[in-house]
């Protein structure tokens, strides 16, 4: 195995993919909100509002929060920070397979989708979001 990488590698550029998906993971509790800091469950909404500030504040933060109940294949909806805002990434189940999609958006944007998430386990215009790109 290469130790040092020369930095006129003739290595191949990487390339990007759509087409990856995860397994289909099953939630034990009614509500999981997940971050650096680890797992809480049964989480209030302001518990939840409370872990969106700490990811508006800390670029290193992000946060998931996944519910046991869905109806619209929507199984998490997650949250970073990146250059143009808040990346917003929804994990849609389908065919017994996870998809991740994301958008940009911004702070309130995002407390929006979180909160209707965490009423009604749907998000608005799941068309918007694109699949994420990952590199192979």
């Amino acid at each position: 195995e290469e130790t040092s990488m020369s930095l006129f590698s003739s290595k191949p550029k990487k390339q990007t993919t759509t087409d990856v998906t995860f397994g289909v993971t099953t939630c034990q509790s009614p509500t999981v909100l997940g971050s650096q800091n680890g797992e809480l469950r049964n989480v209030s909404w302001q518990q939840v509002e409370d872990g969106l500030e700490e990811v508006f504040d800390d670029s290193n933060q992000f946060l998931v929060l996944t519910l046991q109940e869905i109806r619209h294949n929507i199984r998490f909806v997650q949250a970073a920070q990146c250059d143009q805002g808040i990346v917003v990434q929804l994990g849609i189940e389908k065919d017994n397979a996870t998809k991740l999609v994301e958008k940009i958006c911004s702070e309130w944007e995002c407390i929006d989708i979180f909160k209707e998430f965490y009423n009604s386990s749907a998000v608005k215009n799941p068309q918007d979001y694109t699949p994420v790109e990952f590199f192979v």
